[in-house]
């Protein structure tokens, strides 16, 4: 292995890296973060966590539990190397698409919004803004996976299924292509949906926290630069998972629907509640002073949207048959539906079923991993108005990210 590493290591200063190169850089990170969870975590249950590879060409991950319940944990994450290629690569068109996009064009003029047409963090070098998008986008994948784990969701879907704790439990929870094998309907869709959208929690949690050991280290950073690298490396985590859920839902935008079909939600509606997970943990942490960094809320959020929008565009005008800027990819606001909110509804219900059964069985992870919705949220999901004059009809599809 470390031979490998040093050879990448080498050659990792050159703008772009051949497929074995990335897999040699994927296989680091992610046997690092094996190795440090074994240590951390799994060593105090008297259980352990494997890292595996597979070759099929599939843009997806999965994790395995080869253990009952109640006994140490025996887990596996897998991963393709289609996979971590295709986020490189996208990483890679992403940054190629940004700079070459003309001074003063329509599409130029959109980053207005934001307060400056800056499109890529200035910290970094070519290389360095490749780097750290891929590294981000495959650890949450990862971290993702984990939380499927970390909450026995094999368990979980067995239990609160359609067969009702009938079923034997599931050793693996597919994600990404790999969810395409089997089409959910009732009250499996709806308890697959929900683990998901738990899992995204977890691993959202972890990513940030993650972020800012990073940033906090100063043989990485200095307490001057803070800022910007922090803003910069939450700019590229935005445009690598922008590029994740928009790479999963394909060439055409999936339209917000209340109906819940299928093992996964609808991808864009994923990264609408991802994201706002991600700034505001960033303004909590800085609200409670558990890391010294000077970007407020509303900073934070514009970070992320135009994060977004960048990603947006390069999705819409290179992968899409129009090949123009199409805004129903675009990020909204996860309140601006009635198809979305209407969606949540059995969403949060179902969890709350739920949650008392994986609080029992999640052996490790901090309780802010725990997804959770405020009584606000719950109050407004529970009042959505369809018809009249209610808020959800004034919605406009053109509107940019609500600040």
């Amino acid at each position: 292995m470390e031979g490998g590493w040093n050879k990448v290591a080498v050659r990792i200063w050159r703008f772009w890296l051949e497929d074995i190169e990335i897999y040699e850089l994927a296989s680091r990170v992610l046997g690092d973060i094996t190795n440090d969870l074994n240590e951390t975590t799994y060593v105090k249950v008297g259980g352990e966590l494997t890292f595996h590879w597979r070759t099929e060409k599939i843009f997806g991950a999965f994790a395995s539990t080869l253990s009952e319940v109640g006994k140490p944990p025996n887990h596996r994450i897998t991963m393709h190397y289609e996979f971590v290629r295709q986020v490189w690569r996208d990483a890679e068109d992403l940054c190629k698409f940004l700079r070459s996009i003309p001074k003063d064009s329509d599409t130029d003029k959109l980053y207005d919004f934001y307060g400056d047409r800056i499109k890529l963090p200035k910290c970094f070098n070519d290389l360095e803004l490749v780097q750290n998008m891929f590294v981000a986008t495959i650890t949450w994948v990862y971290f993702h996976e984990i939380g499927h784990l970390m909450q026995e969701h094999g368990v979980i879907r067995a239990e609160f299924g359609d067969a009702h704790g009938d079923a034997a439990q599931m050793t693996d929870v597919h994600d990404f292509e790999a969810s395409n094998d089997k089409r959910l309907v009732g009250r499996d869709a709806l308890v697959s949906h929900v683990t998901e959208l738990a899992a995204d929690f977890e691993a959202t949690h972890f990513y940030v926290f993650e972020l800012l050991r990073h940033v906090t280290n100063s043989d990485y950073v200095g307490d001057e630069q803070r800022n910007e690298v922090l803003a910069g490396l939450m700019y590229l985590m935005v445009c690598g998972l922008s590029l994740l859920f928009l790479r999963f839902n394909g060439n055409l935008p999936i339209l917000p629907t209340a109906v819940i079909e299928g093992s996964h939600p609808n991808p864009l509606t994923r990264l609408e509640i991802n994201v706002p997970q991600i700034y505001e943990n960033l303004d909590l942490i800085r609200k409670l002073g558990v890391v010294n960094h000077s970007i407020d809320r509303k900073q934070l959020v514009f970070i992320s949207g135009k994060a977004a929008l960048s990603a947006t565009l390069y999705w819409s005008m290179t992968k899409t048959t129009a090949q123009k800027f199409d805004d129903r990819f675009l990020l909204k606001g996860l309140l601006s539906s009635s198809a979305v909110l209407q969606y949540l509804q059995p969403i949060v219900r179902c969890w709350d079923e739920m949650s008392p059964r994986i609080n029992e069985i999640r052996r490790f992870g901090s309780p802010l991993g725990l997804m959770n919705f405020t009584d606000l949220f719950r109050t407004r999901i529970a009042g959505v108005i369809t018809w009249g004059k209610g808020p959800e009809g004034k919605t406009s599809s053109s509107s940019l990210p609500d600040a």
